[in-house]
């Protein structure tokens, strides 16, 4: 099942090959950045001279529209959406903070989750609980 994700702004396809492209910002430096499509694989192919230290907190937007992609729900993630060639489409929400293996794949259905660190974020995709 391929799928194909997109800024949810702009609609711009962001994997118009075997990768994901985003624009990363941090500091005052930035970059486009690859990452893998596959669900829990946290490669990520980055230009000679874009340092990334763990913990730094990445601002993602569209290399599109250049809106960013931070989440609502929590500042410490970003989010984007996908469709599969199978029907489903949701939101896949992603930590922002490098080296923080967190996903979530998000349905009406259903909340999928992946990285060693996804089970430590409070965060309430359905909207109910208490508020933020």
């Amino acid at each position: 099942m391929k799928r194909s994700y997109q800024c949810p702004h702009c609609k711009a396809v962001l994997n118009p090959g075997t990768k994901i492209v985003l624009r990363a910002e941090v500091d005052d430096r930035k970059a486009l950045l690859l990452f893998s499509p596959q669900p829990g694989n946290y490669d990520v192919i980055v230009p000679e001279g874009f340092q990334l230290r763990k913990k730094d907190r990445v601002l993602f937007s569209c290399p599109v529209c250049g809106v960013p992609l931070t989440s609502a729900r929590d500042e410490n993630l970003a989010e984007i959406s996908f469709q599969s060639t199978a029907g489903s489409s949701g939101t896949v929400a992603f930590s922002r903070v490098f080296g923080h293996h967190a996903t979530y794949f998000i349905t009406a259905e259903d909340v999928r989750s992946y990285g060693e660190h996804a089970e430590s974020v409070d965060v309430n995709f359905w909207g109910e609980g208490p508020d933020r």
